[in-house]
């Protein structure tokens, strides 16, 4: 708890009105507006000179007028006062925003996380009774964080009927989109375009080849309705997450997904997409769905860019990975060193299911130097998504990746790599490029 915090910590009647979904983002509500706290030395923070400035650039991109996926609009001072006290403790507790990659381990792009300097000014704010200060001293207006777009659309995929998600709170379905295209193609960026974002917490596309796509058709003619259950990766068997190729990963905020520029992913004709959703519901769901996804092309070949999975070939054969019953930080580490060939790292994401702690992608170069790709300090399987370096990472002939990932398994049984959502993960994905 931020110490801030901790000082005016009280019990307080109004939390029993409080939303479900809000206490999603909280991990635990700690005071009370108008609550005693120490003294604050120096002058405290106002809306108008301090506070604005802070929450335009971070949350009103998600938290719009409608509410976004929350369904809690957060653009005006009279929002960010009524929910005062669950926004400090969200940020003091690191849960919000969700920017789960490390700022000490690398540079991103589009990066809209809190400095702790910004949490620290949020939490005195709301513990000094959310001062609006004087309207004629207030700050230059910020732009919000705009996520990134797409140059054009040249075709758009939809989901071929609406869904309903059932599975409380959780419900997993992937959608087999058809690839029209008669000749090969280059993909050379998409944006998913959530159709219902109340429900819809974040997505992994995939692209499944010709030669593979009579599976995953099977898989979807086998259930009533568009779209079949699938968790992990998008079906098939055990393997898939690894064999399927990933287009990246989307999450509220997020914005178009855009390659290099001068590369693209090379796409066959016959070809499907599969869109893994993963739905955020209450056992009362009534809210269907029917996203789509809008790409952008080249028919001019380009240079290739691959999103490439890594990780021990042993462990998703159910050897080496074993996490023990009732054990915390349990670590597990993969590392390869490259014998040939050289390429850029992009973007990454990790990946683990809900036993996942920390997770990390290092770079140990032949010259005895390292260069931290991506590391996750507190992971939290809800807010998966892709980070995009602000400058690639080299990698050569003697470099050696390495990835560790740890887990706390609190159940009576030992827990390794499956599909399922009591099994595990430890994945690496990557965007890279080569000459």
């Amino acid at each position: 708890m931020h110490p801030l915090l901790a000082a005016a910590a009280r019990p307080c009647p109004q939390l029993a009105a409080i939303p479900m979904a809000l206490l999603v983002l909280s991990t635990g509500l700690t005071g009370c507006k108008g609550a005693d706290a120490d003294p604050i030395a120096t002058p405290p923070p106002t809306w108008h000179e301090d506070i604005r400035p802070i929450v335009e650039e971070t949350c009103m991109s998600c938290h719009t007028e409608d509410g976004g996926m929350t369904g809690i609009p957060l653009t005006t001072y009279e929002d960010y006062q009524a929910w005062a006290w669950p926004i400090a403790n969200a940020v003091a507790a690191g849960t919000m925003p969700p920017w789960r990659a490390e700022s000490d381990c690398n540079s991103y792009k589009n990066d809209f996380s809190l400095s702790p300097e910004s949490v620290d000014t949020l939490v005195r704010w709301v513990n000094a009774d959310t001062p609006e200060g004087d309207a004629s001293k207030a700050a230059p207006t910020r732009i919000a964080w705009v996520p990134p777009t797409l140059a054009r659309v040249d075709a758009e995929l939809i989901m071929k009927e609406a869904f309903t998600p059932t599975k409380a709170p959780d419900d997993y379905r992937c959608f087999i989109m058809d690839w029209d295209e008669t000749e090969t193609t280059w993909m050379t960026g998409y944006n998913f375009k959530p159709g219902n974002t109340d429900v819809v917490h974040h997505v992994i596309p995939f692209i499944i080849p010709p030669d593979e796509a009579d599976v995953y058709r099977a898989l979807d003619d086998a259930e009533d309705g568009d779209g079949y259950p699938c968790f992990g990766g998008p079906g098939g068997n055990i393997d898939s997450l690894i064999e399927a190729r990933w287009l990246g990963a989307w999450a509220p905020g997020g914005g178009a997904t855009v390659m290099p520029e001068g590369y693209g992913l090379l796409i066959e004709p016959g070809s499907i997409m599969v869109m893994q959703v993963h739905y955020h519901v209450d056992a009362n769901n009534t809210e269907f769905d029917q996203s789509s996804v809008e790409i952008q092309l080249e028919h001019t070949p380009l240079k290739t860019v691959q999103i490439q999975p890594w990780t021990e070939v042993s462990w998703v054969l159910g050897m080496g990975m074993e996490i023990p019953a009732n054990t915390n930080d349990v670590s597990h580490t993969w590392s390869y060193t490259f014998e040939s060939g050289a390429f850029r790292i992009h973007d990454a994401t990790l990946h683990m299911h809900t036993m996942g702690q920390t997770a990390s992608m290092v770079i140990r170069h032949a010259d005895g130097s390292e260069t931290c790709v991506i590391r996750h300090d507190e992971y939290d399987f809800n807010w998966q998504r892709s980070y995009q370096l602000e400058q690639p990472v080299e990698v050569t002939v003697g470099d050696t990746m390495e990835l560790t990932c740890t887990w706390d398994n609190p159940t009576d049984q030992i827990v390794q790599w499956g599909d399922g959502t009591g099994d595990e993960m430890c994945l690496g994905v990557t965007m890279i490029t080569w000459e």
